[in-house]
């Protein structure tokens, strides 16, 4: 058992303890404020406060974990050894940072609860975070401080704790309209159609009216192919509970809007696919971009009655999370699992995370039951790069993660898949579940 005195023992520092032990695979560990039994004990332990007690292994405390509430904390970037760090200890210290603090301070969005800047879509500007900032926006950096604790743990202890973790990889699909023009509305078909005359989009045009009359196929209909990718990976075709390789299509379900305008889920053959995709990989649902309390509900109520299965998985469209805002919907529907965690418009680790972790909210102070995956890559971040660019980005990522034994999760949107279009997307599909990259 790995003992822990605190002078102090508060719900910030027991919510990153277990992430990070968790990371090392480490259940058995316990926080104390007595003294004399932090003395007595014999196994690994460690001291974390403002000085150390005596000659034991010390890590200093910051501070941020016996705050409450949130306050705006200067940044400086140091480094240890190759590795990027803030909140460094000023005295004596066996880690030259706070590397719980600083871990909470990334993984629980500290930073997105503060007054901010926001896109065009209302969302937090990845060029604004610490990640970014600090030059390690590429990188799970969490985990990369867990293993040198890890290290450090078994060297001073002479103790062999290890992380029997393997990569997994995980590709999920955006769905704001399963069809481009059936089943699409008259006002949606007819503006498409006067954009392509006013443009001279000749093989558009005749490709929308094609499909229209039924004399050929909808462009976006290319689920059929991404089913048999995913399941030509996988032991007689099924996912098993052994399997590391994932394919989750996220659907929209919501009402009509003018950022919304996919196809009704009153649609039969929309019903009908998601009930067939759902037969072959995981599917979840992607809340619309205007979503209140209600519609959180209605739309899970939807999703559970067309896919006759429980509401497991879901995404906010476009990644727009609004930290706190729309986890705190979420936190009230039990053992849902959210993969909006990312950035559309940047390749990187929103959280400096490759595994999930639980939503901590820092308004009530509580660790939630919300676990949230977090996407390195959303491919509309690298879709106007060559594909031999492409391909270095998905390689340096996947290689941060597999040092970790994380998870890789990359986000697509559906319509990137569209037949005809001239785009990368279905080549760099298969170098992302590629073992070696």
């Amino acid at each position: 058992m790995i003992l822990i005195y605190c002078a102090t023992i508060t719900s910030r520092k027991e919510y990153i303890f277990k992430h990070v032990f968790r990371r090392l695979m480490v259940h058995d560990f316990r926080c104390t404020s007595s003294v004399s039994e932090f003395v007595s004990h014999s196994g690994v332990k460690f001291s974390y406060g403002p000085k150390p007690l005596g000659e034991e292994l010390f890590i200093w405390s910051y501070g941020l974990l016996d705050e409450i509430g949130i306050d705006n904390h200067d940044i400086e970037f140091h480094l240890w050894e190759e590795l990027p760090i803030f909140f460094k200890a000023p005295e004596r210290s066996d880690i030259p940072f706070d590397i719980f603090s600083a871990a909470f301070y990334l993984i629980t969005r500290y930073e997105e609860y503060l007054p901010q800047v926001k896109d065009d879509l209302g969302r937090y500007s990845a060029k604004e975070s610490t990640a970014v900032k600090g030059g390690f926006i590429l990188m799970p950096l969490v985990d990369l401080w867990v293993r040198k604790l890890l290290i450090l743990l078994n060297r001073n202890f002479d103790t062999s704790i290890k992380r029997e973790l393997q990569l997994k990889t995980t590709v999920t699909i955006e769905v704001s309209s399963f069809f481009k023009y059936q089943g699409r509305g008259v006002i949606d078909n007819a503006i498409m159609l006067y954009g392509h005359i006013k443009r001279f989009k000749v093989r558009y045009l005749w490709n929308q009216i094609l499909v229209l009359l039924g004399l050929k196929m909808d462009p976006y209909n290319n689920y059929q192919y991404l089913i048999h990718s995913m399941r030509a990976r996988w032991k007689h075709g099924r996912k098993t509970f052994k399997a590391t390789e994932h394919m989750i299509f996220f659907f929209h379900l919501g009402r009509y809007n003018l950022t919304d305008n996919g196809i009704s889920h009153r649609s039969i053959k929309y019903r009908e696919a998601i009930k067939e995709i759902g037969d072959y990989v995981d599917i979840g649902l992607r809340y619309t971009f205007f979503c209140d309390d209600n519609e959180v509900k209605a739309q899970g109520k939807k999703f559970e009655q067309i896919s006759n299965r429980p509401l497991s998985k879901t995404m906010a469209a476009y990644s727009k999370i609004a930290t706190p805002g729309h986890y705190k919907r979420l936190v009230d529907l039990e053992k849902l699992e959210d993969y909006s965690m990312g950035y559309e418009t940047m390749p990187g680790f929103r959280a400096s995370t490759s595994h999930p972790f639980y939503f901590y909210d820092l308004d009530y102070e509580v660790q939630t039951p919300l676990l949230i995956y977090s996407y390195a890559l959303h491919y509309k971040s690298i879709s106007s790069n060559m594909l031999n660019g492409q391909k270095q980005i998905v390689q340096q990522l996947k290689r941060r993660v597999e040092e970790v034994s994380g998870h890789f999760i990359v986000m697509y949107d559906y319509a990137q898949f569209e037949q005809g279009l001239k785009s990368h997307a279905t080549t760099i599909l298969e170098y992302i579940y590629d073992k070696e990259v």
